[in-house]
Parts: structure tokens; sequence; C-alpha cells
């Protein structure tokens, strides 16, 4: 999501009368699409509750065994179509620039979520409450798997994992295909320390061992993408077999991460180029707001979530709450975004969402 902000929309230029102006980058819009489908499926992830009957519990773990190897992936395709793997400037200044993006959200929410469930808490039920303020602060960092404010983890993991593969390639000449490899040897180990309760969950290393693959195979498909883009066009429906099956067969191992996130790659990029997306237009804008969506959505879900456990059975009208809360948490963060950005004083932080 974030790193989309450095792509720029298709800007033809006549390079005979303009020579020392370097041509814009082409509008990718197929990754928007697929960031839009993507976002949707975080947010419909997020209405999860205790009390939900098992088949929208099997339904929500389905659906995380892919939908950040996909987020992932766009990054990491997206940090090799800007060529920030190549930087030439001051790691420094690189560095500055992606926490001012990447980190400064990340504390910003986990403040925030922090604070709100701890009030909150106070009136209706929220999940992962917060009833020890120092704790939860403290879980921000160590044992973050218990952190109230978890769902904010792919912010801090992006930063260190675009700033790792660019000193590694740009500093120490380590190659893309090397670093792949090396990925895919970090998620065995992942599976390892998982299977044998050794889990690294300090500053999210664990995070950083199980996503760096997705990451690494968005690197790959961008640098070969003329080759990639053909390859899912023609078989992301054979490749949406693969995917049934390897889900069914792996649905509880934590292999399931690398077997089903893998094929989703060539599924879902593949769908999003085929005729059936390829000119879905909410998709894109959907995409297009998808970190707002990705930073705001819990907020308006717990709210619904609230609200409907008031009125209604959670275990009874579980579908009627996945849907609600679902256009609430898509929805709501736009809605914010539009508004902010027509205060002026408060144009910054829209600015920031993009």
């Amino acid at each position: 999501m974030p790193q989309q902000e450095d792509t720029a929309n298709v800007s033809q230029m006549n390079a005979a009368q303009q020579p020392a102006v370097r041509p814009q980058r082409k509008w990718l819009a197929d990754i928007e699409r697929l960031k839009g489908l993507a976002i949707i499926l975080v947010v419909w992830g997020h209405t999860y509750d205790a009390a939900f009957p098992a088949w929208a519990i099997d339904l929500r773990q389905a659906i995380y065994a892919f939908h950040m190897p996909l987020f992932m992936f766009l990054s990491g395709y997206v940090f090799v179509y800007v060529g920030a793997h190549k930087l030439k400037g001051s790691m420094a200044t690189y560095a500055a620039k992606r926490a001012k993006r990447l980190l400064i959200p990340f504390f910003i929410m986990a403040a925030i979520v922090i604070f709100a469930k701890f009030f909150a808490g106070q009136f209706v039920s929220v999940d992962k409450p917060v009833n020890d303020l120092l704790l939860s602060v403290q879980h921000v960092f160590i044992h973050t798997e218990q952190s109230p404010s978890m769902f904010v983890w792919y912010l801090i993991v992006l930063f260190y994992l675009s700033i790792g593969t660019t000193f590694l390639f740009s500093r120490m000449n380590v190659s893309l295909n090397i670093l792949f490899a090396a990925s895919i040897i970090m998620f065995g180990l992942h599976v390892l320390m998982f299977y044998n309760d050794a889990i690294l969950d300090y500053i999210y290393i664990n995070r950083i061992f199980m996503f760096y693959a997705f990451f690494m195979a968005g690197c790959i498909a961008c640098l070969h993408r003329d080759a990639w883009e053909p390859f899912v066009e023609r078989y992301f429906i054979p490749a949406a077999a693969a995917f049934l099956i390897l889900l069914y067969v792996s649905f509880n191992s934590e292999w399931r991460y690398f077997l089903v996130g893998m094929t989703s790659l060539v599924v879902f990029h593949g769908l999003i180029r085929s005729r059936l997306c390829n000119q879905s237009r909410f998709l894109e804008f959907i995409g297009q707001n998808a970190f707002a969506i990705y930073l705001l959505n819990t907020i308006f879900v717990g709210f619904v979530k609230a609200v409907f456990g008031r009125f209604f059975s959670v275990s009874d009208q579980t579908l009627l709450l996945l849907v609600s809360a679902t256009i609430a948490g898509v929805a709501g963060p736009i809605v914010v975004k539009y508004v902010i950005s027509r205060i002026g004083s408060l144009r910054p932080i829209a600015a920031a969402m993009e």
C-alpha cells in the first residue's frame, strides 16, 4: 500500500522536444485493482467475533492464508517498479523518508487503538481489551502477537523489509534472486520455530521471517513482469484449482501461508488482469484509498460490532454483521479522508493517507 504513492499516471512526452525531462512511470492500474480487492478481504477478516459459527471462522482462516501475502507481494512489486532497490543517494535519507511514511502512522495508530480500547472497554466489549496501559504499550514491541494494535504490524515490517532489501542490493550487491532464495529459507525457519514454540515476537521478527518471501516474490515478478503478466493471464484458472486443493490439504498447517499464499499471487493477479476485472473502476478506487482503509478500518468495524451486539445475536446474524461491518470498514475511512481533505489545516493528514 504505502509504496504505491511513488507511481504516476501515464504522461506522454515528446522526447525530442524535452530531452532532459524524465518520463513518468506508467500507472499500474492492475496493481491498484488488486490492492482494492486485498484490502476488502482485510476488512472482512477484521470483522471476526469469537461467537461466530464454525463456517465463518473457517472462512476467516482461509482468507488469512493469503490476503497479507498478497499485500506483501504488491509492496515488493511496486518497490522494484519504482527502483527503490537501486538507491543511489543517501541510505540515511531514504530510511528517514520510509520512517516518516511507515513508522509515524504505525506509532500514531498504536497509541490511538490502545487508548481507545482502554476507555471503550469500560462500556462495551472490545477485541483484545486493554486493562493495563503499560503492559499494552510494552506489547507493541515485546510479545507483539499479544499487542492490542497488532493489525498495524504491516507498516513496521514493510519498513524493515524495504530498508533491508535496499541496503543489501544497493550497498552489498546481493542480487534479488539470492534474496528471494534466502526469503524462502526464512519462511521454513519460521515454520520450524512455530512448531517448536520459539516464536520470535520481539519487534515483529517473526513477521519478517514469515512474510519476506512474499515481498521478494513481488520483487521478482516485477523484475520479470514481461514474462509474469502473460503467465498469470494464461494460467490463473488452473492455478485457482491448485489454490483450492492446497487450501484444503494445508488448512491447519503453518505451511498454508506459503503454499496457498504463493499460489494466490498467480490466481488473483491473473483474475484482476482478466476481462472480468480489468475495467473495474470500483476496485481501482478502493485500491487508491487502501492506506486510509488499512489505518482506520478497525475503528469503524469495532463500532459496528459494538452496536450490532446490542440489538442482534452475533451467532444468528453472522452474515449480516460480516457484510455491514465490512461496508463500514471500507466506506468509513474513505469518508473521513475526503472530509479532512476539505479542511485546510488537516489536508496534510489526508495527503499522508494517499
